[in-house]
């Protein structure tokens, strides 16, 4: 096809809008469940207790460092964070720019 599609792979709406940050959400549970403050779990793992602050408060997001990190301390493997990480980026990326760039983009294969 060269005309411009309508179509995309996935139907936005059928894909929620993040709420919360499900790697945030964890990192928080995690330090409530083993009654560790932010201020220790930042002295552990070596980072500043307003970047972990900025993470549980969903300001920032969970880097990989940050995952590797929090994964030495508390055990919680760093690509599970990664991953509800990216998913959490991607259903914001869908919701906020999908429609515009559904506009943009010329699809080069056949619909399903």
């Amino acid at each position: 096809m060269n005309s411009k599609s309508t179509a995309i792979p996935r139907d936005p709406l059928k894909i929620p809008k993040p709420v919360s940050n499900p790697a945030a959400a964890v990192i928080r549970d995690t330090l409530e469940h083993q009654g560790i403050s932010q201020v220790a779990a930042a002295k552990a793992m070596n980072i500043s207790t307003a970047q972990l602050s900025d993470i549980i408060r969903q300001r920032k997001g969970v880097s990989a460092a940050i995952a590797i990190r929090f994964q030495f301390c508390f055990g919680v493997p760093a690509d599970f964070l990664v991953r509800l990480q990216a998913q959490h980026d991607f259903q914001k990326a869908l919701h906020a720019k999908g429609p515009d760039i559904r506009l943009e983009v010329t699809s080069l294969v056949a619909e399903a």
